[in-house]
């Protein structure tokens, strides 16, 4: 993969991370303060899954990457922002 495509397709867990504040409202949140390969779920952030069908939706309109709910991958996917991260930047590289 050239650099040009690398550079136009990555997408940056704190990237992620101020998307999510703004999408979900998180006031009390500072996304530069986040731990980005923190659990969203649980002891992490505390998203439930409503929130992770609002990232799914913003992500979608954003980058151009569908989420499936039915996903099995989905645990996987959606375990850190990092995680989130990783498999945006690579389904973006594959539609490039």
């Amino acid at each position: 993969m050239s650099a040009l495509i690398a550079s136009t397709t990555a997408v940056s867990a704190r990237e992620l991370a101020v998307l999510v504040v703004e999408a979900l409202n998180l006031e009390d949140t500072d996304p530069q303060q986040m731990d980005l390969t923190a659990s969203l779920f649980d002891d992490g952030l505390g998203l439930d899954s409503l929130d992770m069908l609002e990232i799914s939706l913003v992500i979608q309109q954003r980058y151009g990457v569908k989420l499936k709910a039915g996903d099995p991958a989905n645990e996987a996917i959606f375990a850190s922002l990092q995680s989130l991260a990783d498999h945006l930047s690579t389904a973006r590289a594959a539609q490039a």
